[in-house]
């Protein structure tokens, strides 16, 4: 990706300006996802990730007891236990740029005396490291632990080129083989929608990014259909008609064509089902076509909360 691209999609992030909020949530009655503000992530400052945007950046990071206080606040108002904990930051949380230390351990002791056993760690495969592992691994050895790791494409030429994300397949892979080394899940996230491909195109390098996840030692895939978000390159290219936002219908074709074998492995986020604001910036959504809205709303929360695999084919074949 050109220098000039690079240095525009910098220069749309920077129009957020900062905010004093502290953290989010999102519960979809299954998975708890708590995001943790801070000062945003290591890379997004060099302009990588030209999609990606978590929202206005703080200008200094968390405290130890803001961490206390947000799990304390979360875990009072919640009216039903999820099954999973989803942690991440605005970026990385094993990021000690993002999470201090000291933030992560104040982390890990709330965690250890939540009532939820399936506990995720949001992060880039750079911030994976023994220390680290092994922090984890003591706090939270009765716990089922697994790392969520960006990787959107196995396509390494397609990131960095289309995505500006600089990913190196190998050492991806021996971050996994050590993350597994302590008894962890990895799962790891992949898009539909990569930009400057054709329809064609992006069905393919999908499909093959979720055969080599699992065939390199995955244990689960996110897949993502592309959320076009303000004050990205993205959305830049998105007004000015050289990126258009995924369908529905095509996404589906995406789901039809994982191996059956692959099926029951798969979770389906930002699928629609999260509209979030900028400024008064809608997120751009995959846009429905030739299915209904609250239609294909219904099939996506049933695929995620059944992974049986004939269950989810026979909810596929009736996606017609």
């Amino acid at each position: 990706m050109n220098k000039e691209l690079i240095q525009n999609h910098i220069r749309e992030k920077s129009k957020q300006g900062f905010t004093n909020k502290k953290y989010n949530i999102f519960f979809d009655g299954k998975v708890l996802q708590i995001c943790f503000y801070s000062v945003g992530c290591r890379f997004s400052k060099n302009g990588n990730c030209i999609m990606c945007n978590y929202g206005k950046l703080r200008r200094n990071n968390l405290t130890p007891k803001d961490i206390n206080e947000i799990m304390q606040e979360v875990f009072n108002n919640l009216n039903k236990k999820p099954k999973v904990l989803l942690l991440n930051s605005l970026g990385n949380i094993l990021d000690e740029l993002e999470m201090p230390k000291e933030n992560f351990i104040a982390l890990l002791d709330e965690i250890s005396n939540v009532d939820i056993n399936v506990i995720v760690f949001e992060t880039h495969y750079s911030s994976i490291n023994e220390e680290v592992l092994q922090l984890i691994k003591q706090k939270l050895s009765k716990k089922c632990v697994e790392i969520e790791l960006g990787f959107e494409s196995s396509n390494s030429e397609y990131k960095k080129k289309y995505l500006n994300k600089i990913v190196d397949n190998d050492e991806f892979i021996e971050k996994v083989n050590l993350i597994k080394s302590y008894g962890f899940a990895v799962e790891t996230n992949v898009i539909f929608g990569m930009p400057f491909l054709s329809n064609k195109e992006q069905i393919k390098d999908t499909i093959q990014s979720i055969i080599w996840c699992f065939q390199n030692n995955i244990d689960g895939v996110n897949l993502f259909p592309m959320n076009i978000k303000p004050y990205t390159l993205l959305y830049k290219l998105y007004e000015t008609g050289e990126y258009l936002p995924v369908k529905h219908e095509d996404f589906i074709k995406v789901l039809k064509l994982i191996p059956k074998d692959y099926i029951d492995k798969v979770y389906l986020c930002w699928y629609g089902n999260r509209q979030l604001y900028y400024d008064g910036k809608p997120t751009i959504l995959p846009i429905c076509d030739q299915y209904e809205y609250d239609k294909l709303m219904n099939f996506y929360r049933d695929f995620n909360l059944h992974k049986n695999k004939k269950y989810r084919e026979n909810l596929l074949k009736n996606m017609t």
